[in-house]
């Protein structure tokens, strides 16, 4: 009686986890797949292809095993074993030796299993969990960082065109996302499809998303439209902008210091406020609500993006200030002219000069060249340089400055150390103005000064013209 009490016990146990496995078997790759309708076999441009967004019907692919998959098999009162499909599709396992498996699914050699393990244990309950997927060879070109061929192999379940872009190293800013093409060959025809992974982005839509497959070609297309605001939600992606080296860009124009300039990526995206920074700044008659940045794409063609960094200071929207990319030119035109106010604003914003120069020679206590900040008035100019030396005396002001076009303006001001700043007696200053202090009598003790810094700062002019 007791026996036969211990083999019903045992039966019991060997039916129960068979039921439960068979309802509890992870197979992440049995779910459905959803991609986007092929696009026509005659589109002129597979690089930039017509939108379509009409889906397939949904259908499920079952991943199938091949040389190279690693799979568990755990079976009632075994050991488990870890076993790797061989190139010629089978798999060596205690008891039962060797097995064919290629090309089966997982609950196909689930169930191939737990006949061959009948043969000698009574209800045998078989677990089969794919470990480890093959790798497949894929590339990816177009706007990533960098394009090629990859080796793609993932636990558990296929590689999606997510991970192979971050193999990738990122995207660069000129990726199109929205129209990402996946070619693939299927029933010997190669078929084109395109995902919109910014539909990914906002809705969560996994479908576009899809497994790859052997042989699979990723296209990111460039964007021919910047959208600043969608840096942003790139830049936080796994699979979006990315900086693998610092890029070099180039800065001609209405800046402190043209050239060449390598911009730090440690402390994130490189953008266009930096690196007018790292120029030295925009000069007093930079026309910053046109400047161009030209860039040329991974197929070769230029792209030339206009931006207007006024709206940036008027409204606070930092997405104005675009990301930069390797190879970038950044010209910013002259103004013809600028109002006061404006001047201004522009030169307390982060992308101006940190200091201007300015000289103030004659009847001061110290005269000669003055650091001061941006946006300083005349009179604090004047008691930067110890204020006047003359006491008793009413001095007369001269500014002298050069102006973009280079021509020369001279203006007699008539000081007034209380005045606040206005445009007629306390205006703000720009860099390299010439401030010339004198009595009423003629200059004299410091009339070789003022024509020495003259000399130094505009050697292209004729000094003497300046004082007819």
């Amino acid at each position: 009686m007791r026996n036969q009490f211990f083999y019903l016990s045992l039966g019991l146990s060997l039916i129960i986890p068979t039921s439960i496995a068979a309802q509890t078997l992870p197979n992440p790759t049995n779910h459905p797949q959803r991609v986007l309708k092929p696009l026509s076999p005659s589109s002129p441009t597979p690089y930039l292809p017509e939108r379509n967004t009409s889906l397939l019907a949904t259908t499920t692919h079952p991943y199938t095993l091949d040389s190279g998959d690693v799979i568990q098999v755990n079976v009632f009162a075994l050991t488990p074993s870890v076993a790797t499909v061989f190139n010629d599709g089978t798999i060596t396992l205690p008891l039962i030796g060797t097995v064919n498996v290629r090309g089966k699914t997982l609950p196909e050699v689930n169930s191939l299993l737990t006949k061959l393990y009948g043969r000698y244990l009574k209800r045998p309950a078989v677990d089969v969990i794919l470990l480890k997927t093959r790798p497949i060879q894929v590339a990816v070109v177009g706007e990533v960082n960098k394009p090629g061929n990859y080796n793609v192999s993932s636990q558990e379940t296929q590689a999606r065109v997510s991970d192979l872009l971050v193999l990738a190293g990122g995207l660069t800013v000129s990726a199109d996302i929205r129209q990402i093409q996946l070619k693939r060959k299927e029933k010997g025809r190669e078929e084109i499809y395109s995902l919109d992974f910014w539909q990914l982005l906002q809705e969560g839509d996994l479908s576009q998303d899809v497994r790859l497959q052997d042989g699979d070609v990723v296209i990111v297309p460039k964007k021919e439209d910047t959208n600043p605001w969608e840096y942003r939600q790139l830049a936080d992606a796994t699979f979006g902008i990315k900086y693998t080296t610092p890029p070099n860009v180039t800065l001609i124009g209405e800046v402190t210091n043209p050239g060449v300039y390598t911009l730090p990526i440690d402390k994130g995206i490189p953008r266009l406020t930096s690196a007018i920074q790292l120029a030295g700044g925009v000069r007093e008659l930079a026309d910053i609500r046109n400047i161009m940045v030209t860039r040329i794409a991974r197929d070769g063609q230029t792209q030339t993006i206009t931006v207007n960094l006024w709206e940036m200071l008027q409204s606070g929207d930092i997405n104005k200030d675009i990301p930069l990319r390797d190879g970038d030119t950044i010209f910013i035109p002259p103004a013809k002219e600028i109002e006061s106010a404006e001047a201004e604003k522009i030169a307390t914003a982060n992308f101006s000069p940190a200091e201007i120069t300015v000289n103030v020679v004659g009847s001061v206590r110290q005269p000669g060249s003055i650091k001061l900040k941006p946006n300083t008035s005349l009179n604090k100019a004047i008691l930067a340089a110890g204020g006047f030396d003359m006491a008793g005396v009413n001095p007369t002001v001269e500014l002298i400055r050069v102006n973009a076009n280079g021509t020369v303006t001279r203006r007699e001001i008539k000081i007034d150390l209380q005045a606040a700043v206005n445009e007629q007696t306390n205006p703000i200053l720009r860099n390299n103005d010439i401030i010339v202090v004198s009595g009423t009598a003629p200059v004299n003790r410091g009339s070789n000064n003022i024509l020495g810094v003259l000399g130094t700062i505009f050697p292209f002019l004729g000094i003497f013209n300046l004082f007819r």
